[in-house]
């Protein structure tokens, strides 16, 4: 019978120890430096709510007009505000019904919330409560020099197109092509602005002054034509298919 050899039990018993010890050491290490240096992930834009009822997050808050471009003998500007924060795209709202408390301009001057049209001094606000503009077309952004345009098209009806997010739709805490886009049209200076479909999926100009875009229920995508020229919307065509990714072909 081997007689057992308790030294080198013991020793095995010290070096688990101290295994177990190292790891230990390792992980509060992580833990620390992670606190320190957080990693940055690629995620989606993921919005920061300011509470209105904050008085010091209100106060913060700030307000940016920026101009945009100038339309015939319109000026346009555009609005942004800090209420709300997102790590990529300028946001929305942090209740359904209170937009105007709620929205801020994020890292690119394209993220927009409303825009401001004067003429003569007189200014015209598009939108009467802040919205996140996710992409939009202004008259004549297509004519690289509105001065070549022929006559015949500079007479023909020019609008401008916006497509706007109003409100998390699918509560992610995030604003984005995931949520419902609502499409909107205006004359050239911001007047007579008109929902055109509460909820599109395709969006693109097929010609001068008109749209094609498209609407999702039950399994069938609906295509509708909107003519700028007598400001009427028209169905296409009913199709019978999956949905594809949103396509919005905007600024």
């Amino acid at each position: 019978m081997k007689k057992i050899n308790f030294e080198l039990i013991k020793k095995i018993d010290y070096l688990l120890v101290f295994i177990v010890a190292v790891i230990a050491i390792i992980g509060l290490l992580i833990t620390f430096i992670s606190e320190i240096l957080p990693v940055h992930h690629s995620t989606p834009a993921h919005i920061e709510i300011v509470n209105s009822d904050d008085e010091e997050a209100t106060k913060k808050t700030t307000e940016t007009i920026d101009f945009v471009k100038k339309i015939k003998d319109v000026y346009v500007f555009s609005i942004s505000t800090s209420a709300i924060k997102s790590n990529e795209l300028s946001t929305s709202k942090s209740e359904a019904k209170q937009l105007s408390n709620s929205i801020v301009k994020g890292n690119s001057s394209s993220e927009i919330v409303n825009f401001i049209f004067v003429k003569d001094e007189q200014e015209t606000v598009l939108f009467s409560s802040k919205a996140f503009i996710y992409k939009y077309q202004l008259a004549n952004d297509n004519d690289s020099d509105t001065n070549k345009v022929s006559s015949s098209i500079k007479n023909s009806h020019i609008f401008n197109i916006y497509a706007v997010i109003e409100e998390d739709t699918n509560n992610d805490k995030q604003l984005d092509s995931n949520d419902k886009i609502v499409l909107y049209v205006s004359d050239f200076d911001g007047k007579n602005l008109k929902e055109i479909s509460s909820s599109i999926y395709y969006l693109d100009l097929v010609d001068r002054n008109v749209i094609l875009f498209t609407e999702y229920n039950d399994g069938k995508v609906y295509y509708y034509e909107y003519d700028g020229n007598s400001k009427n919307k028209k169905l296409i065509k009913c199709v019978e298919k999956e949905l594809d990714n949103k396509y919005i072909n905007l600024w």
